[in-house]
Parts: C-alpha cells; sequence; structure tokens
C-alpha cells in the first residue's frame, strides 16, 4: 500500500467528520422514521498547513498528482502522535477527496493550505 508522504505534520486544529450512517424520512403526520442505512461510519479528516515547506509542498503536490492520481488512489495515513488520544498513531486507508486541493505561497519558502482526506 502506499503511504501519505513523510513531510512537516499539519497544524492544530484537526478537524474529524464523522458520516452519519442513518437514513431519515419525515411521515405525513411528522413523525420521523430512520434506520441505518450503512454498516459503518466513515471519517473525513481535514489537515491543514500554515508554514509547511517549499521542499515538502513538493513532495506532497508530487504525491497527489503523480502517485495517487488526485482521489483516484488509496493511501495509508497516520493520524499524528497525540498524547491520551486512543487515534494517536492509528493507520488509516484514505483517499484524497473534496475535489481539488489548493495551496497558497504564505512566505517566502513557506505554503499554506488545506486538504481532505476520507476513510475507505
Amino acid at each position: 500500500m502506499v503511504k501519505f508522504p513523510d513531510i512537516q505534520q499539519p497544524v492544530y486544529p484537526l478537524t474529524t467528520q464523522i458520516k452519519d450512517p442513518s437514513l431519515q424520512a419525515e411521515m405525513e403526520n411528522g413523525l420521523v422514521i430512520s434506520r441505518a442505512k450503512f454498516t459503518r461510519a466513515p471519517q473525513t479528516f481535514t489537515l491543514k498547513w500554515t508554514a509547511l515547506p517549499a521542499a515538502d509542498y513538493a513532495i506532497l503536490r508530487d504525491f497527489y498528482c503523480h502517485t495517487v492520481y488526485g482521489g483516484s488512489l488509496v493511501f495509508d495515513w497516520y493520524y499524528p502522535t497525540v498524547a491520551s488520544d486512543t487515534y494517536s498513531g492509528k493507520l488509516f486507508s484514505v483517499r484524497f477527496t473534496g475535489g481539488d486541493i489548493s495551496f497558497d505561497l504564505a512566505a517566502p519558502g513557506y505554503y499554506s493550505g488545506t486538504l481532505k482526506i476520507q476513510e475507505v
């Protein structure tokens, strides 16, 4: 399996979204019925950098464009090491999601930007 490149860690906050696996419908009498639509709840992680060194950005850009072809292929990503967090260092199989990624040249030699990855 391809691994996310070894670059500078993203900055905080690291946002995690958990998809609601339910299906809900409102009936004519106003009652809402629901059931599980999916057997799992995939998570989406938003990674942000405010001062990613140009060399690390070049590695990330090459990985996105020439290794996993945007959101086409799955890769391994490790959750950052965080004390007292059950996800600390946990391995996730993910792909890029949310469309294009966008980074700004924030200062000479440093880029800032955000991207989303989703558990598969």
